[in-house]
């Protein structure tokens, strides 16, 4: 389901969180969605823990990545299956559960796409399709506030981003990026994503700018205090559709296009 493996502390993490039922001939007879570690010198399986859900259909999916948890406790964070997930790095064994965001009609075709991101003291899970986002406790998984409903600050798609006690939230279906504070949802401000496509790759926070990376490969600047476009470049000519989020390292950005792998830097 393109949900990336997690390298940390020489153990790659893997979720595979997939439908309670088989689809034609996709799928197996009797999936479980489950979480696995592997030693990354040897490739050997260390755990293998089940992670049970009462979603149903699509609902169960994830496209999500495993992120770890920062801080003193080290755990895993898991998205998907109508719930946030917190495991512990040793064993795959579920620390805590965080409210479903599923629970007014239990809809059977929300899978989900973003990945968590955590920052100040609380992890977001984007809600799939035009639903709310939502932040929960790091310690207990408890809810510690969402957006409103059919509000701008949602996404279906990109993952936000955190840096200096703020999400960045790029909505695909709302064409908007906001920010927003971490501990209370505080909206700083919230612009119309600039261009006229939809960005699906995750907005890329550094140096004071968010950039974003919409369909056609066109990279967009941003002024992260006042979301103010700073600059417009167009990376890709070839017209396939850019999904890829811009990468930091070293000091340069690591942009892959439809043919091209650009490094941009000083």
């Amino acid at each position: 389901f393109s949900s990336s493996p997690l390298l940390h502390g020489g153990k790659l993490y893997v979720q595979v969180l997939q439908r309670n039922k088989q689809v034609g001939a996709r799928g197996v007879s009797r999936p479980e969605s489950f979480l696995v570690a592997v030693d990354a010198a040897t490739g050997k399986d260390l755990w293998r823990s089940v992670r049970p859900s009462d979603a149903v259909m699509e609902s169960c999916e994830s496209y999500a990545s495993p992120i770890p948890m920062a801080g003193a406790t080290k755990k895993l964070l898991v998205a998907g299956g109508d719930y946030l997930t917190s495991h512990e790095l040793t064993s795959g064994r579920e620390g805590w559960r965080s409210p479903t965001w599923n629970a007014a009609h239990r809809e059977a075709w929300w899978r989900l796409v973003p990945s968590p991101v955590a920052g100040d003291g609380v992890a977001l899970v984007c809600a799939p399709k035009r639903a709310p986002v939502y932040a929960m406790s790091l310690e207990t998984g408890a809810l510690v506030w969402k957006s409103e409903e059919r509000s701008v600050i949602t996404s279906d798609v990109p993952t936000p981003a955190f840096s200096g006690g703020s999400f960045f939230v790029l909505s695909d279906v709302r064409k908007s990026l906001s920010r927003v504070e971490a501990k209370t949802g505080k909206i700083f401000w919230s612009v119309a994503s600039p261009g006229r496509l939809m960005c699906w790759a995750s907005p890329t926070v550094a140096d004071g700018k968010v950039y974003l990376v919409d369909l056609g490969g066109t990279v967009f600047v941003l002024d992260a205090q006042t979301g103010k476009t700073l600059a417009e470049n167009p990376m890709d000519a070839d017209g396939a559709e850019v999904r890829s989020t811009l990468s930091v390292a070293q000091g340069s950005l690591f942009l892959r296009t439809s043919d091209r792998l650009y490094r941009i830097g000083g």
